[in-house]
């Protein structure tokens, strides 16, 4: 009798080692996507997004400048070369929340078949999200927007800001000739 109850606890432990394996191996193997991952930082008050966590009024980081290489560093987000993102935090008296505005490269291919290098196209953005300069022709790339309740990091809606799909392609405050998006 007690060699069974030894076999009978063994295999039950066995068999709880065996489904904690493979469940923390599931988790490993399903990486988060890129919105998803901006939504886990939000949610965990992640110091990481800095000075749009500490904002008290609307504030944007743009790929292509410092503050958002350290962004994405810091968050350990995963954009690819050609990626094209803003993050922003949008507080007015009716609103709070943040977005995600995000071209894929590697879905939409190279951002050059859309923009170009024409001494007249001058689209630049201010950290405010505010468009600064606007001369020459409106360039739009596809990208999608992701939007954050601030406190759980929650998507609160997704989508594309027209129904072209696409957005605004910018210059990137400070940073010379990088394109973002907003």
């Amino acid at each position: 009798m007690g060699d069974s109850i030894r076999t009978v606890f063994n295999n039950a432990g066995n068999l709880m080692e065996n489904g904690a394996s493979k469940s923390s191996s599931k988790e490993e193997e399903e990486p988060l996507s890129i919105p998803d991952l901006v939504g886990r930082a939000i949610a965990e008050r992640n110091g990481g997004l800095g000075s749009l966590l500490l904002a008290g009024s609307t504030h944007y980081v743009y790929s292509g400048t410092d503050e958002g290489t350290q962004l994405a560093e810091a968050l350990n987000i995963p954009f690819h070369q050609g990626d094209i993102w803003s993050v922003g935090r949008e507080i007015t008296s009716k609103d709070d929340y943040y977005v995600l505005a995000y071209y894929s490269a590697a879905e939409n291919g190279p951002v050059s078949k859309h923009a170009v290098s024409s001494p007249g196209w001058n689209w630049r953005v201010k950290s405010s999200g505010e468009i600064s300069t606007q001369s020459g022709e409106h360039i739009s790339v596809p990208a999608r927007y992701y939007v954050y309740d601030p406190v759980t990091g929650k998507q609160i809606t997704s989508g594309y800001y027209s129904s072209q799909k696409t957005a605004t392609l910018v210059y990137a405050p400070g940073a010379g000739k990088e394109y973002t998006i907003r």
